[in-house]
């Protein structure tokens, strides 16, 4: 710009310099014009003195040259008007071509600027809103760590009550541990609940109950006998100390009738609550029992064979044999406390889990903490970056104003000019008609009165009126250059004014750039101390690595050893599991068995009952009745299907049970279809989440490795594990192609992004790299050891290269070389930062 202006300045001079010689000529025109004028004065005075007898011929002939002159003066003025004109209309029009050309390259700069100002502010938008997001995170993480230590600290004491509680009560091998066992698997073993579960009562009942009931309140209740000896199996094979089960269908309905005797309150039955179905169960335990209300009369009637209890829980045998008196028991209910032994032990496992998740989360705060201020940093970067370009946004906005304004004004101006050069044409046309018709009548007149000396005088007259009409065209083109001049001298001086302008806006750009650059270098500086510690702390831990790489090859046998004894107790386990599966399957089949005897009884039963016979029939000999019942069955065996009622039942039994079976494969095959479905959706978000993130890195990494854009694409999104993946890398200044289609050293560089990217998803404890950057320039190399260096803080890399801006970066060096014959290694390990810059 220093340079242009210095250019214009001298353009300028030279213009100013064109300027004043252009004067000079304009007053040696002047002056040469009016020493023409006094000629023409001097010849006319002649013509006057020359023409007095004929005065009135040499006047008209003097009036007629006069306005002849005049007319071409006039017309020879309004020719240097009309070139004037002509010359500003062309020079307009090329400054508003300029002014065009300036203003569609300022609508360019000002359609930039916008985009600059809107990627700005979008970029502030997302980093406020990214830091929005962190601190929420932040807060979040924060009260997660608060509420899950608040709750580590009640589950810890919460569980260390209830394993002493548990402890003790596993140890006393209690009725409740039987129990509790059962309990647990309640729905398969056919178990309906307890007897104090399933009957309730009033609080003043309470004592005769429990002096009544305390040997049949904790009794397991079944549907049926079938199910009680299934349980009393499953409780056997368990080795559990004590159980007492009642089946429904087995236990008989019966209720004792009350005598007529003074203080009986009812049958103790009456004053218990319970469903329909359990009417059975209160009547077989309480149904023989009479409630009174002193224990005299309740003495009276055992001694009559009555079982009787008073309201204060005194509980009398039949005849007076036995007498039970409940004080304040109360039904123990340890079963709760063993069946939290299993969610108490998943409660402690859960403990060491949040205690893992509390750590976790602390990590991610660290991190989302230093997240957040390199985003402020980057932030703030946008902030000074935008306000550069509002500054350049409001010049240019004044620029294009002010060549709006003079394009405005130029654009006016034309329209005057070319409305006066219409007019200059209208007179110059009359003129020449006018002065056609003067010369004309002079013509006419000398002719009529024409002589040697008015020849003479009119010859000296005309050759004068020429040399004048050239001296008016002459300095005609003498003003027009200099007003062509002069409007170049305003152009020039506009430009250098908009050069001064735009020095200063790039001279204050340049301090805040400059000031930018004295931050950096500050946060670089302090960046390098921390490098530098953190670089010493890494060499002690690559040296503690290689003492723990050292001692690694003494536990390989132990390894062994203890892989050995595993083998052997995983044979163990599976043989016992064979085992255990058969005895299941023999008991499944006992059960089975039992069941179909048991049906059949039942239906045996119900053939029975429907004949009417409610009890079990008298034996006698039926020889007699089955000769005559065969020999009529003979008869009839022709005329009836005697195997229908079999075929029958055959068919119907293999309906239900086809049936049965058809309904448990429909829910099986539903929990199946769910099963899958979830298996996809958990599938298929997974893969979403590993793409996205590995997505994410590759256009990171690639970004900072070349300059460019690399991204995966699905090659068919409706069904992500059918199709497969696409990878598309666009180098700087090059069209986007896939990876299969690019050059050697491009295919490197977009491997090892893929690598590294792959290495975030799931990273390995070490990579082996074998002379990646063999085709790659020295550019390249430099970006891949950097990115390479910076990514070894995670994992160990392991490079083979033959660079040394790729071996700088190593902390630990490996040469190979031949000597006589053989390889030979040497190692150098970098143990300061001084050396890994050497």
């Amino acid at each position: 710009l220093q340079e242009k202006r210095s250019q214009l300045e001298a353009q300028i001079q030279q213009i100013k310099e064109s300027i004043n010689s252009i004067n000079e000529t304009k007053k040696t025109a002047n002056t040469d014009l009016f020493s023409i004028d006094s000629e023409i004065n001097q010849v006319l005075k002649q013509q006057s003195q020359a023409a007095t007898n004929r005065l009135k011929v040499d006047e008209k002939i003097k009036n007629l040259t006069n306005s002849l002159n005049n007319a071409k003066l006039s017309h020879s003025k309004v020719e240097q008007e009309r070139n004037g004109v002509a010359n500003k209309i062309e020079q307009n029009s090329i400054k508003i071509k300029s002014f065009l050309e300036e203003k569609e390259k300022l609508l360019n700069l000002e359609q930039k600027l916008k985009i600059i100002r809107a990627g700005h502010e979008a970029t502030i938008k997302e980093l406020k809103s990214r830091l929005t997001n962190m601190s929420e995170k932040k807060t979040k993480i924060e009260k997660d760590i608060e509420d899950t230590t608040l709750i580590l600290e009640k589950a810890s004491k919460a569980a260390a009550q209830y394993e002493a509680k548990i402890r003790v009560v596993k140890e006393v091998m209690h009725e409740d541990y039987s129990i509790a066992k059962l309990k647990e698997d309640s729905k398969r073993l056919g178990i309906q609940g307890l007897v104090y579960e399933m009957l309730s009562w009033d609080k003043q009942f309470e004592r005769p109950i429990l002096a009544v009931g305390s040997d049949w309140l904790k009794a397991l209740v079944v549907n049926d006998f079938v199910t009680l000896l299934g349980l009393a199996e499953f409780a056997k094979a368990k080795k559990l100390p004590k159980i007492r089960i009642i089946p429904l269908d087995a236990i008989p309905n019966s209720k004792i009738s009350l005598p007529q005797e003074q203080g009986i309150m009812g049958v103790l039955s009456d004053f218990i609550k319970c469903e329909e179905k359990l009417v059975v169960l209160k009547n077989f335990i309480f149904g023989n029992i009479i409630l009174v209300d002193s224990k005299e009369s309740a003495y009276i009637l055992s001694k009559k064979g009555f079982k009787t209890v008073t309201i204060d829980g005194q509980f009398f045998e039949a005849d007076a044999n036995a007498i039970v008196i409940d004080i304040n028991s109360k039904i123990s209910n340890l079963t709760k406390i063993i069946l939290l032994s299993t969610s108490v032990d998943g409660l402690v496992q859960s403990l060491d889990l949040l205690k893992k998740f509390i750590q976790n989360k602390k990590i991610q705060l660290k991190k989302i903490e230093r997240i957040a201020k390199s985003l402020d940093n980057r932030n703030s970067a946008s902030d000074t970056g935008l306000v550069n370009v509002d500054l350049s946004f409001t010049d240019v906005k004044a620029k294009l104003k002010s060549i709006s304004l003079s394009e405005e004004q130029i654009t006016s101006r034309i329209s005057q000019l070319k409305r006066h050069e219409e007019g200059l044409k209208t007179n110059a046309a009359k003129l020449d008609s006018y002065i056609d018709s003067l010369e004309e009548r002079i013509s006419m007149t000398q002719e009529n009165y024409a002589d040697e000396e008015q020849a003479r005088i009119a010859t000296s007259l005309s050759e004068l009126n020429e040399k004048k009409s050239s001296h008016l065209s002459i300095l005609s083109s003498v003003s027009a250059q200099f007003r062509e001049q002069t409007t170049q001298l305003t152009l020039l001086t506009n430009e250098e004014n908009s050069l001064k302008s735009s020095m200063r806006s790039l001279s204050q750009e340049q301090s805040s750039l400059n000031h930018e650059k004295h931050e950096l270098e500050v946060e670089s500086r302090t960046l390098t101390k921390e490098k530098e510690k953190v670089d010493l702390a890494l060499i002690s831990l690559r040296e503690r690595e290689q003492q723990l790489i050292s001692t690694s090859g003494t536990s390989v046998s132990a390894l062994k050893e203890y892989d050995a004894k595993l083998k052997n107790l995983y044979d163990s386990e599976k043989a016992i599991t064979k085992e255990i599966n058969n005895f299941e399957r023999q008991s499944d089949s006992i059960s089975r068995d039992i069941k179909d005897l048991t049906e059949n009884e039942v239906k045996i039963r119900d053939t029975l009952s429907s004949f009417g016979y409610q009890e079990s029939l008298e034996t006698f000999d039926v020889e007699q009745i089955l000769t005559a019942l065969e020999s009529e069955r003979k008869g009839l065996g022709g005329s009836l299907n005697t195997k229908a009622p079999e075929t029958y039942i055959e068919i119907s039994d293999g309906y239900r049970s086809m049936s049965t079976r058809k309904n448990e494969l429909e829910e099986e095959r539903n929990s199946i279809v769910k099963f899958i479905e979830e298996i996809d959706k958990d599938k298929r978000q997974t893969f979403l989440e590993s793409y996205d993130k590995v997505d994410k890195d590759i256009r990171e990494v690639f970004h900072k490795m070349t300059g460019g854009n690399a991204w995966l694409e699905i090659q068919n999104e409706d069904d992500i594990f059918a199709s497969g993946l696409s990878f598309l890398v666009q180098f700087p200044n090059k069209q986007k192609r896939e990876s299969t289609s690019i050059s050697g050293g491009e295919k490197t560089l977009a491997a090892i992004t893929f690598l590294l990217a792959l290495q975030t998803l799931k990273p390995s404890p070490f990579y082996l790299l074998d002379e990646v950057d063999a085709h790659l320039d020295a550019l390249n190399t430099e970006r891949l050891s950097k990115i390479l260096e910076e990514r070894s803080r995670g994992s160990q890399i392991i490079l083979v290269s033959l660079k040394d801006s790729t071996v700088q970066k190593a902390n630990l060096i490996y040469g190979v070389f031949p000597k006589n014959g053989v390889s030979q290694v040497v190692s150098h390990k970098i143990s300061n930062v001084q050396q890994v810059a050497n």
